[in-house]
């Protein structure tokens, strides 16, 4: 199981991008939170709330899920960053495997 991550500045945004991917079974589950960001985008400095999406697949679901993604996100640079957890619970982890395609 992998965690696909990235953050995106509308909550309709986050739910239709998740909704799109379960509807499809790419991911077996999406959490999305709001976070403040802090950054340097062309040479200003940027505060502002943002929502942190995680999206729980297969691994070999990866360059599907990372391409949806891109092709759904607003940002002219998309953070998207995979995670591969250290442990995840052997009947969750099942869960995802059956829950995507």
């Amino acid at each position: 199981m992998i965690i696909i991550q990235t953050t995106i500045d509308e909550d309709k945004k986050a739910k239709d991008l998740i909704s799109l991917l379960l509807e499809t079974n790419k991911i077996a589950c999406g959490t999305f939170h709001e976070i403040q960001s802090s950054y340097t985008w062309k040479e200003e400095l940027i505060e502002e709330s943002e929502l942190e999406i995680s999206l729980y697949t297969k691994e070999s679901l990866m360059r599907e899920v990372i391409n949806i993604v891109k092709q759904r996100h607003p940002y002219d640079l998309p953070k998207i960053a995979v995670i591969e957890p250290v442990y995840t619970l052997p009947e969750y982890e099942e869960w995802v495997k059956n829950s995507t395609t």
